[in-house]
């Protein structure tokens, strides 16, 4: 399991999100809104950002390089 800081667009706070090496970011998504569904109603399309940039909905995270206690930012795909 890997811990990441996580950030839904519309929510007011951060949550931890336990992730897989092999989720993609699509799978991280999803578990993020998840999470926060109680605040903020969740939409389907999804995009997470990483250091500031899209990473493709299909990439692992391994694949995009993100490890234990790192932040990613999850927004509307009409946001970015």
């Amino acid at each position: 399991m890997i811990p990441l800081y996580g950030f839904l667009q519309g929510d007011t706070m951060g949550i931890l999100v336990l992730a897989e090496e092999g989720d993609t970011a699509a799978i991280l998504a999803q578990k993020l809104a998840a999470a926060a569904g109680v605040r903020v109603r969740t939409v389907s399309e999804l995009r997470v950002l990483f250091r500031g940039h899209p990473v493709p909905a299909n990439l692992t995270l391994e694949g995009a390089g993100i490890e234990a206690l790192d932040r990613i930012d999850v927004v509307r795909i009409e946001s970015c």
